[in-house]
């Protein structure tokens, strides 16, 4: 009869030692980001200017990349370029441009390379969490060619 107190007593100690050891470390608040602009099919005019916008739920000192990736008509991932990092998180926006289609021409190239549609992914640094866009399309056109 000892031997069960003794047995209850140690478990009893270990489930209190695990309570308060788990509840006394810090617990870091979940991240959330969801890309709103560029929107669901939008084309945007790649000579100008786009406001990259999106919704961010965590710490005002996170940091985000944006990324392009590019798509074929089939909608099969052609590859990807870095428009910018160490953006801040609690921002919420980034204005892309003026003439963001020549990066992409730089990056993809021109006709048959050129990407049929695009989606923006906003990746915070460090942690894995990310937000990405719908398809949406962007012409561009190089002066050059005229």
């Amino acid at each position: 009869m000892r031997m069960n107190v003794v047995k209850l007593s140690i478990i009893i100690i270990l489930i209190l030692f695990v309570i308060v050891f788990t509840g006394c470390q810090s617990q870091e608040a979940p991240y959330s980001i969801e890309v709103t602009s560029p929107g669901h099919w939008e084309s945007l005019n790649g000579n100008g200017t786009h406001e990259i916008t999106w919704d961010w739920i965590g710490p005002t000192n996170k940091k985000v990349s944006i990324i392009l990736i590019g798509y074929t008509q089939s909608e099969e991932e052609m590859g990807e370029m870095t428009i910018d990092v160490n953006v801040s998180a609690a921002d919420g926006s980034y204005t892309w441009g003026p003439n963001f289609g020549e990066p992409i021409f730089i990056n993809f190239g021109s006709g048959e390379h050129w990407p049929w549609w695009f989606k923006i992914k906003i990746e915070v640094i460090g942690n894995g969490v990310y937000g990405i866009s719908n398809f949406f399309a962007v012409q561009w056109w190089n002066p050059e060619w005229d």
